[in-house]
């Protein structure tokens, strides 16, 4: 392997453990009481190396959130171009997605919802929030607005999607605030009951 991959993967791999050290704090301590060397010791790295990839607390902080949102839109995006076309699947496979553990983990969704608290004043913050659920939200009223079509019936495109995303933010929620008794399987049963009381033709065959 030449020598400038090996320095690549190496510096790679060193972001990778800063960034995840930076997600542990963040979710027991918030952001304000976050230091970098929090994110060096949890890495096991030395501040020096965390300095060097990261110029500031704010870009690692910048770049910490980035990466959260660039797993799930991978990983959502992943997943539904594995579905195909058929929007009763689709919607299936984002709830499925939405409560994996890996994306639907407690220091994860701490992560997110602490860095919701900070949109108002840190606009490269809100940016990053906004694209993710502007995606989120296009895509999964483009697949209600086809659900719609097929069920025959007359209601608000703009309203389910609101709800479904809604539905889906207030679970992670609870992921906080109990997560002893936080269920992932109960939480897609909670989607899905949803789903269906709306669309009760296309998924009267779905558990």
């Amino acid at each position: 392997m030449k020598q400038e991959n090996i320095r690549s993967k190496n510096k790679k791999n060193s972001n990778l453990r800063l960034i995840s050290s930076a997600i542990r704090n963040i979710s027991k301590k918030g952001i304000n009481e976050t230091t970098m060397h929090d994110v060096s010791h949890g890495a096991g790295l030395s501040q020096g190396i965390v300095n060097f990839h990261f110029k500031s607390k704010e870009i690692l902080l910048i770049e910490t959130l980035k990466f959260i949102s660039n797993e799930y839109l991978t990983s959502f995006q992943k997943k539904l171009k594995k579905t195909g076309n058929d929007p009763r699947q689709k919607i299936i496979t984002i709830i499925n997605n939405d409560f994996n553990k890996n994306i639907c983990s407690r220091d994860k969704i701490a992560v997110w919802f602490t860095f919701f608290s900070e949109l108002k004043f840190k606009p490269a913050y809100h940016q990053i929030c906004k694209d993710r659920d502007l995606y989120y939200q296009n895509i999964t009223e483009n697949i209600f607005t086809e659900l719609i079509e097929k069920e025959k019936i007359e209601i608000s495109v703009k309203n389910i999607s609101k709800g479904f995303q809604a539905l889906v933010m207030g679970l992670w929620l609870d992921l906080l605030e109990d997560p002893d008794t936080f269920s992932h399987f109960k939480s897609k049963k909670i989607c899905f009951d949803y789903i269906k009381s709306h669309f009760p033709k296309e998924f009267k065959r779905l558990l």
